[in-house]
């Protein structure tokens, strides 16, 4: 009876640990996987209010460049005059684990979503997360740095944008440099000459 009784007791041990070993799986990877979901997300938005506040210094100033790591996910570039709806914009898309949003779009950091603002006033760039399910139980984060004209209301009235150059995809190291300044006679929302401030983002090999 006794020698019986030692390989049901392993065989209930057994049986607890396996259990106690699935239990922490079921409750264990959802935590990691939320946690690695936070940490992607504080990169990607890291990244993109990094790569603004060095595009604006560069249109501020008018000169130099920065060359910048991109440490998650995927980055496009949509250049100032494209048919894309998007146009103007900075794309930077990953793919998570676990929501951190419901679907949909929430400004980052952006007083205004106004496509047209005040010079002095509001920001140059309008910086949105959207968050969109896979259906496979994943969800795509969109961060889109996005361009906006800023227009004066005083005299002389005129308008400033920087528009980004040049198309690009890529996941490597990016350079961001300045390329020039364009007047546009009366094209700014306000009825004024239009500055477009031409910054160029492209792929460091």
């Amino acid at each position: 009876m006794k020698a019986q009784i030692q390989p049901i007791s392993m065989v209930l041990v057994a049986g607890i640990v396996i259990a106690i070993i699935g239990t922490s799986l079921i409750w264990g990877i959802p935590l990691i996987e939320k946690r690695t979901t936070l940490a992607d997300f504080s990169l990607a938005q890291s990244f993109i209010l990094e790569l603004d506040k060095k595009i604006t210094e560069i249109a501020s100033t008018g000169s130099g460049s920065y060359t910048l790591h991109i440490p998650t996910g995927y980055l496009r570039v949509i250049p100032y005059g494209s048919n894309d709806p998007d146009n103007n914009s900075i794309i930077l898309e990953l793919v998570v684990k676990q929501p951190l949003i419901l679907n949909g779009t929430i400004p980052i950091k952006t007083t205004s979503l106004v496509e047209n603002e005040t010079y002095g006033e509001a920001e140059p760039r309008i910086i949105t997360l959207t968050a969109e399910s896979s259906g496979t139980g994943e969800t795509r984060l969109k961060f889109k740095l996005h361009y906006r004209e800023l227009d004066t209301t005083t005299l002389p009235l005129r308008g400033y944008k920087i528009a980004l150059e040049s198309p690009l995809e890529t996941t490597g190291d990016i350079s961001i440099t300045f390329v020039k300044n364009e007047i546009l006679p009366n094209s700014a929302g306000n009825g004024g000459d239009l500055v477009l401030t031409y910054v160029r983002v492209t792929e460091v090999y």
